[in-house]
């Protein structure tokens, strides 16, 4: 599994792309839990394109959103910069 950041991972399987969400939440009991969500994608542009609109739904401005999408590609440009 390819860890994003604290809220997002994916990987790969034999039929595509998933991509896990995770979010605070509450057990039954009322205690704090992270909960997991998964989705699915036929290819990696469409994982990062859905990590970039969960993200920008976020915001609630502009400044917001332009923060936003420059993080995202700071922890990209990080993350791959030891690869190539």
């Amino acid at each position: 599994m390819i860890k994003f950041d604290d809220r997002f991972s994916f990987e790969r399987d034999k039929y595509g792309w998933i991509l896990y969400e995770f979010k605070d939440g509450k057990d039954k009991n009322g205690n704090p839990k992270k909960q997991q969500h998964q989705t699915y994608y036929a290819d990696l542009n469409q994982v990062g394109r859905a990590i970039v609109d969960r993200a920008a739904g976020g915001c609630a401005s502009m400044e917001e959103l332009t923060t936003s999408l420059r993080d995202i590609h700071l922890d990209l440009a990080a993350k791959f910069s030891g690869v190539m």
